[in-house]
């Protein structure tokens, strides 16, 4: 079955020249099931079709091209389409649907936790903690999905940077490296960075990851501190390191998707 398009309008999209951009939301129905895609108009000159960890299909293209050349790229793709989507499915059961209830899955460490929510006295802080294969979030409002999301982001700063600062001490020591910051937060696109003064940037999503994993990405970082490029000497010293550093390597490339909070 063919993918059909249903957008708010068709043809070329005329723009004033003050404008520079332009995005708007549309439906595919894949095979009787309707999804909503993003198509994403600028100053580009190629088109591309994305499929984010989440699900969400984006679609990038030049300001004038015809809904026609979309529809026919999209078709023409379908397969391909339906592939990724059906292994974010079945791969990132943590970042589908995810709706701040109990019941919600979410990584610590590379072990999957079930999340727990319990309403307690509006007088304590939100609580958070492990109950076998359970995280559970006592919480004064258990309907404020804004204040529970904030709550368990909030727990996952707190124990990434614990943890990340940790493991920067014990292998900044074994690369014989020393880094001047360590900052933790959230990164779109990396999941670490090392600039040519010594600061060391470590995204906070890398605590649901094994820690194998963890420290391999550390590791990366601080050897960057000795080659800031990624040729044959640098990842001979990754390797000295972490002579199995491939396997984590791959890991991340594999499932660094199901590492989502949103």
């Amino acid at each position: 079955m063919g993918i059909q398009l249903f957008s708010a309008c068709g043809g070329i999209v005329k723009l004033n020249k003050s404008q520079r951009s332009v995005e708007t939301l549309s439906r595919i129905n894949l095979n009787g099931k309707e999804l909503e895609y993003t198509l994403k108009r600028s100053s580009r000159r190629t088109i591309t079709i994305r499929i984010k960890n989440t699900g969400q299909i984006i679609v990038g293209c030049p300001l004038k091209t015809p809904f026609t050349y979309i529809e026919k790229l999209l078709s023409e793709k379908e397969r391909w389409i339906v592939q990724k989507l059906e292994e974010i499915r079945e791969k990132s059961p943590a970042v589908i649907d995810k709706s701040f209830e109990s019941g919600d899955l979410f990584y610590y460490l590379g072990k999957s936790y079930r999340l727990k929510i319990v309403e307690k006295s509006i007088t304590k802080k939100a609580d958070l903690h492990f109950e076998d294969e359970l995280i559970v979030l006592e919480i004064s409002r258990a309907d404020d999905k804004e204040k529970i999301k904030s709550s368990l982001k909030s727990w996952y700063l707190s124990k990434a940077a614990e943890l990340l600062v940790e493991r920067i001490r014990i292998y900044s020591s074994v690369v014989g490296v020393s880094p001047k910051k360590v900052t933790v937060k959230e990164q779109k696109t990396r999941w670490g960075s090392c600039s040519s003064k010594g600061n060391i940037n470590l995204n906070w999503k890398l605590v649901m990851s094994p820690l194998p994993v963890v420290d391999y990405v550390v590791i990366h970082e601080l050897c960057h501190m000795k080659e800031m490029n990624h040729s044959g000497r640098f990842w001979g010293l990754v390797e000295a390191v972490m002579p199995d550093y491939k396997v984590y390597r791959k890991w991340l490339k594999e499932n660094g998707c199901t590492l989502s909070f949103e």
